[in-house]
């Protein structure tokens, strides 16, 4: 079974709420930063202030994505901007620092959560360098409605059926090389976009390729391949982008012509599906009649009258209906009391609030030698939001949040960590074992 499909919020969403002065929108601006694609939608969302952002979901677990582009400070001790997140004000803390800029990175990650409403919080600490918010992503609750949400579909997905001619690629990811090799996507929705690796291990010229929307014209798309001066594998490439469909069922079926010679491959990471479809809710069925409850009628003997032998049941199920009324209501008029002297009771004590613990992830960042990794320690005096070194400290917080209080103080323990990587170590999965490359693209153990 593939990855559970997951729902893509992007930094311009109105679900999204940013608390603080010093927020600001970014169009594209770090598009071109590293090897991990340009960011989602060409937009960001960035902040030079100690400030917060906050999203709810009904759902089982949720990532944060952006740009991560720190500078040192302190004489090179700590970096900056660091940042804090938590879900239902529980810290989840932060993936380590990573020396090199990137888009598409995840921040945090929550891998497992109840199912039901939750909020995450990222806490920004910076002393002017940008923290930078892309995108969220969520597992949907699997009786939540997510009309016209963008879905994301990964490789995996039993919906995607890959024919002759595709095989795997660094175990994260699928690719084909041979010609007239085909996918097909029955999906619900609007629109599509497939989004592959230009992998630097195999030919770099350019190809072509085709996709057809219910049986309809090839339309052809251009397969770039890697430039002369690059040598890094490209990760997060949309390849195309379908037109918008009438909402409903769709299928699309994808094919791969090759190029001049040995040429780039057609490769398939994840398909961005802009979804229509709501989750099936089995609803009550109308029973055919059985033969026992028709009711028929014969001619007499007299051969001249039709007689019908008639109960009346109306107005027996209307002497039973009132009777039980009658014993009823007195019945619900007593529990209806003594339901509101328990309430008073119960509303009289003071509410104490419930901590519960969530187990930490392990994030696709620090599954690999860790860069640059250095302790960063909390002032027990910074009055930022949710931060205490005493998991139970009585102080008080500082909250940006209108008309609440501040988040509670929890601890989040330092992370100290060797430094191992130069700039080879990240041009591309080829120089990577298979394990280390499905860590930094997909977290997988």
């Amino acid at each position: 079974m593939g990855s559970p499909r997951q729902v893509v919020i992007d930094d311009n969403d109105n679900q999204i709420h940013y608390f603080g002065q010093n927020w600001f929108q970014d169009q594209g601006s770090q598009d071109n930063v590293g090897n991990f694609g340009p960011t989602y939608q060409n937009t960001s969302h960035g902040t030079t202030g100690n400030d917060s952002v906050s999203f709810s979901f009904v759902g089982t677990s949720v990532t944060v994505l952006g740009t991560t582009h720190l500078a040192k400070i302190a004489n090179a001790t700590k970096f900056d901007p660091s940042w804090e997140c938590f879900v239902d004000e529980i810290s989840i803390g932060s993936t380590p620092p990573f020396k090199f800029p990137e888009n598409n990175w995840e921040l945090c990650s929550q891998a497992t959560l109840n199912d039901g409403p939750h909020e995450i919080t990222i806490n920004v600490t910076t002393t002017g360098n940008i923290f930078w918010l892309d995108y969220i992503t969520y597992t949907p609750s699997a009786a939540a409605s997510y009309e016209k949400a963008v879905l994301r579909v990964e490789n995996s997905d039993p919906a995607i059926l890959l024919g002759a001619g595709w095989g795997s690629l660094g175990g994260t990811a699928n690719q084909t090389t041979a010609k007239g090799s085909q996918a097909k996507f029955d999906f619900v929705g609007t629109s599509l976009t497939w989004v592959g690796f230009i992998p630097t291990e195999y030919p770099h010229s350019s190809a072509v390729g085709t996709f057809s929307i219910d049986g309809g014209a090839a339309v052809n798309f251009k397969l770039n391949g890697l430039s002369t001066p690059h040598t890094a594998t490209l990760y997060n490439q949309a390849f195309f982008t379908t037109p918008d469909l009438t909402p409903g069922p769709h299928s699309i079926v994808v094919t791969y012509n090759g190029g001049t010679g040995a040429a780039t491959p057609l490769t398939l990471d994840y398909i961005l599906l802009t979804n229509t479809s709501i989750p099936a809710v089995a609803g009550p069925t109308l029973a055919s009649p059985s033969p026992s409850s028709v009711v028929t009628s014969s001619p007499s003997s007299a051969g001249t009258q039709t007689s019908h032998s008639k109960t009346p049941v109306g107005a027996i199920v209307g002497c039973v209906v009132g009777g039980l009324a009658i014993i009823a209501l007195p019945l619900f008029i007593f529990w209806w009391r003594q339901r509101m002297r328990a309430s008073q009771i119960q509303f009289s004590q003071p509410r104490q609030q419930q901590m519960h613990t969530y187990a930490r992830t392990t994030s696709m960042q620090n599954l690999h030698p860790e860069p640059f990794i250095l302790p960063q320690p909390i002032p027990a005096s910074a009055p930022t939001l949710g931060r205490s070194n005493s998991l139970f400290s009585s102080s008080s917080s500082t909250s940006p949040y209108p008309n609440s209080s501040g988040r509670p103080p929890v601890h989040i323990p330092t992370h100290t960590h060797a430094t191992s990587l130069d700039a080879s170590d990240v041009s591309g999965y080829a120089s990577w074992t298979i394990d280390q490359t499905r860590a930094l693209r997909k977290g997988q153990p």
